[in-house]
């Protein structure tokens, strides 16, 4: 394997694994359980029952690291060792957090917990490892578009996981049958329901032109229906109006948009994107003279919510950051400057929430907007953000 890419998935696995530390074991409050020994807790871990979202969860959090980590190690102990290296790897780091949690007080330890997540370290060094070894095919193939274009991936799949999450699957007739009745309730026409979904497929709609040039439309329209499949078979998902309209509204203006120069049309929606995340971040702009803190803890709030939401919060906050630079840079400017200006914009948003009530401001947008940024420099540097 290239230098390049194994410098990427070093860099790569550090970052992950720092997140599922920081994740597993936030807010960092431990304290003594008991009179046990270590050794006594660690014997009296249960293999309690968990739902279906958090099984998905547990598996794709790990899913990455075992990913990086195979990636990492093939060039030097071959595939099938890289990927028992991998699994044990994501097993030793999944115990030693399930130990950890035991003395952190918000936490539930699970061996549950460990079984899914060496899975998931196992399932993604395998993914990655047949990646790599059919990465000639690949290249000339209908998916050679998301091997070169990594960050425009990333969206697709971050607002399709926003969508989809926490992924449970329910084989009822039933509740299929229920996620489809919103559709006859209510009006069809209500502006700002719409608009956000429709804006959103339209930034995707660019970034499938740059996975498959010439297929954008198609591309979309099989996107459009995977997640609409998946509100109808996932557990705690529906149907809704606002979303089968904004897919209606930006598959008939994909072929306008299409036909400008890119520049002009990622400028057009770069503009678009501003103003409603403004207007999401801000409403309704009832500001108050006493000024809230701004928290400086990355994802404090979300990480203080049951995981299944994190999942979902975290699509929605990395499709948002990263949009909004990814247009920046398709528009002309380099990375440098659409980084910082998109990353000021998503700052001065947050900071104008402190004086919100009931908003939360944070360091964490403005820090997605940086690290998509990053992305965008190591992984198209070849061919420019253009």
């Amino acid at each position: 394997m290239a230098d390049a890419s194994t410098r990427t998935a070093g860099w790569l696995l550090a970052v992950i694994a720092f997140l599922i530390v920081y994740g597993s074991l936030y807010p960092f409050r431990f304290a003594a359980v008991g009179d046990q020994g270590v050794f006594a807790l660690i014997r009296g871990l249960p293999f309690a029952r968990t739902t279906r979202s958090d099984i998905a969860a547990n598996v794709l959090l790990y899913l990455p690291l075992g990913a990086s980590l195979a990636w990492l190690l093939a060039a030097r102990l071959g595939g099938a060792l890289a990927v028992i290296a991998a699994t044990v790897a994501g097993a030793l780091l999944a115990f030693t957090i399930e130990c950890l949690q035991l003395y952190e007080t918000r936490r539930v330890a699970s061996l549950a917990d460990v079984m899914y997540n060496t899975f998931g370290a196992a399932a993604g060094a395998f993914i990655a490892l047949s990646i790599a070894a059919t990465q000639r095919r690949l290249r000339a193939s209908a998916v050679s578009g998301a091997l070169r274009h990594p960050v425009a991936t990333a969206l697709l799949l971050s607002w399709i996981g926003y969508r989809l999450a926490p992924f449970a699957p329910v084989l009822n007739p039933g509740k299929w049958a229920a996620a489809v009745a919103p559709l006859a309730e209510g009006s069809w026409w209500t502006p700002g329901a719409i608009l956000p979904h429709a804006i959103a497929w339209l930034v995707l709609v660019l970034a499938c032109e740059r996975l498959a040039p010439g297929r954008a439309r198609t591309t979309a329209a099989v996107a459009m229906g995977a997640v609409l499949a998946g509100r109808i078979l996932f557990a705690g998902l529906a149907l809704e109006r606002a979303e089968l309209a904004g897919m209606a509204l930006a598959f008939a203006l994909a072929s306008p948009l299409l036909r400008m120069p890119i520049e002009r049309s990622a400028s057009i929606l770069a503009a678009a994107f501003v103003v409603l995340i403004a207007i999401q971040g801000l409403s309704p702009f009832d500001f108050q003279l006493a000024q809230d803190r701004f928290a400086l803890v990355p994802f404090g709030e979300s990480l203080t919510r049951y995981r299944a939401t994190n999942l979902t919060d975290m699509f929605l906050r990395c499709y948002g950051s990263g949009s909004l630079v990814w247009l920046l840079a398709r528009s002309g400017l380099p990375v440098l400057p659409a980084t910082a200006l998109g990353a000021g914009i998503i700052f001065s948003i947050e900071l104008l929430q402190t004086w919100l009530p009931g908003q939360t401001a944070e360091v964490t947008d403005p820090l997605l907007a940086i690290a998509a940024g990053s992305l965008i420099a190591v992984f198209e540097r070849n061919g420019g953000a253009r």
